[in-house]
């Protein structure tokens, strides 16, 4: 039986820096990046270390979700750093791969919103109304038959 190496060992962090200022840092084990980690949150869209009231409402109510954008921040900032790639040359197509991975999640929401979504929200907002007088049910039934036609749609094209 046969153990890890790398479950013992502390993680080496760098920090990666976008247009100068830290932005997060990468975690290595043995020359591998192990992990990328944001300084920022998500829905901070100007980077200044707090979400405002405005950036919390407009990522509520982006149709396009942006869960991990900081993240791919970090390593798209990250593929083209020297130390990185002399540490771990496989980074830069990792980071790609993340940002590919990202950004279908974007052209499905797009995909979903522009052709779909009116269509749905009619639907779904008239058999909501045939199934329930009150009009928070209605609310209730509208948004979880939106959620499974938008899951079933993911689903459809390989994004679980």
């Amino acid at each position: 039986m046969g153990s890890s190496n790398t479950s013992n060992q502390a993680l080496d962090w760098y920090v990666v820096k976008g247009f100068g200022k830290p932005i997060g840092a990468l975690g290595f084990i043995d020359d591998r990046v192990a992990v990328i980690a944001s300084f920022y949150d998500d829905r901070d869209g100007n980077r200044d270390g707090k979400v405002s009231i405005p950036e919390r409402v407009a990522s509520f109510v982006s149709p396009l979700k942006i869960n991990g954008i900081a993240v791919v921040e970090v390593a798209m900032a990250a593929r083209f750093d020297m130390e990185v790639i002399q540490r771990d040359p496989d980074f830069c197509m990792d980071a790609v791969n993340l940002w590919l991975k990202f950004t279908k999640g974007l052209v499905i929401d797009g995909v979903y919103t522009a052709w779909m979504g009116v269509s749905i929200n009619k639907a779904a907002g008239a058999v909501a109304k045939g199934l329930t007088g009150g009009l928070v049910k209605r609310f209730i039934v509208k948004k979880g038959m939106e959620a499974a036609v938008k899951m079933a749609l993911k689903k459809a094209m390989g994004r679980d």
